[in-house]
Parts: structure tokens; sequence; C-alpha cells
């Protein structure tokens, strides 16, 4: 038969007793470091996706900030080139009309100086006349 040492069995003791003293002094603490490190990793990840997830929401309420900031400022350059244009319009209508009456005063002062020039004319030519027939009939 199978005959056992004693000194096999004082040894299996004694690696029985360093395991549970490794067990409590070493192996639990270090299970409690990793398992508070994995924590800690496992809680950091979920923030690091949490601010992802804000940074995405915020980066697409930004663009569409940007977009409605474009749109209004189209708007407002359209409408602003829209009122420019009425008021070259208007300025244009303006300016001709002033033209035309200065144009329509000048004609009227001219047709004033014709008339003058030719009462003055017919004036002149019958004091010429006068003279002429003075010489011619003494």
């Amino acid at each position: 038969m199978l005959k056992i040492d004693p000194s096999i069995i004082i040894v299996f003791i004694i690696v029985w007793i360093l395991v549970a003293v490794l067990t409590k002094t070493v192996f639990n603490p270090i299970r409690r470091v990793v398992n508070d490190r994995n924590r800690r990793i496992q809680t950091d990840r979920e923030a690091g996706e949490e601010a992802a997830e804000a940074y995405q929401n915020n980066l697409q309420k930004i663009e569409e900030d940007i977009k409605r900031a474009k749109a209004s400022a189209f708007s407002i350059r359209d409408r602003l080139e829209k009122e420019a244009a009425k008021d070259r319009e208007r300025m244009l209508s303006e300016v001709s009309q002033a033209c035309r009456e200065r144009v329509d005063q000048a004609r009227q002062e001219l047709k004033q100086q014709v008339q003058d020039l030719k009462s003055e004319l017919k004036r002149e030519s019958e004091q010429l006349a006068e003279k002429i027939e003075e010489r011619l009939l003494p």
C-alpha cells in the first residue's frame, strides 16, 4: 500500500498556511487595488463617453447656430441690397427730375433771351430803317 510520509503532510499544511497568509496579506490587497483601478477606469471611460457625446451635441448646436447666422446674414444682405437698389433708383429719379427741371428752365431762359434779342433786333432795325430813310429822303 501507499505510505504517506508525515513530511509531505507538513509541507502541504505549510503551503496551505502560506497560501492563506499570502491571500490575506498580498493577494486580497492587490485584488482590491486592481478592482478599484478597474472601477476608476470604467468610471473614467463612461465620463469620457459622456464628454464625447456632450461635445458632439455642442458641435451640432454650434453648426446649427452657424447655419442660422449665415441664413440671417444672407437675408439681411439681400434686404440691404434691395433697399440700396431702391435708394439708387429714387436718387436717380430725383437727379433726373432735377436735370429735366434745369433743362426746362434753361429752355425758358433761352426762349426769353431769343424774344428779347428779337425785340431788340426789331428796335434796332426800325432805328436803322429810320436812319436810312432820313438819309435817302432828305
